[in-house]
């Protein structure tokens, strides 16, 4: 079986504003996508991020989760919390790069 790569930053463009929710330890955890930088081409490489908000109260650690979204599906994304983070929210990233 021939694995799909993950979707470009176009794919996410629509999406900023919409939820992705995420099953933590049985308890489903909402995101918001905020943002998506698009950080050009170096090396042979394209990179993107994408920011996401979550609830302060729920901090997720560092690693893959399965993300759904009702119209790019189930994607496995690795997110981490990073500064910026305050007492209304958490921010997340997930940095890619692909082949240019």
């Amino acid at each position: 079986m021939t694995e799909m790569p993950p979707p470009g930053p176009e794919s996410f463009r629509p999406h900023v504003g919409s939820e992705f929710a995420v099953d933590h330890r049985g308890e489903p955890i909402l995101l918001r996508l905020a943002d998506v930088v698009d950080r050009g081409t170096a090396s042979g490489m394209h990179q993107f991020v994408l920011l996401f908000h979550g609830p302060a109260g729920s901090v997720l650690p560092d690693a893959i989760y399965a993300l759904q979204h009702p119209a790019l599906g189930t994607l496995e994304i690795f997110i981490a919390p990073i500064v910026g983070s305050d007492s209304v929210r958490t921010v997340y990233q997930a940095c890619f790069s692909r082949p240019a």
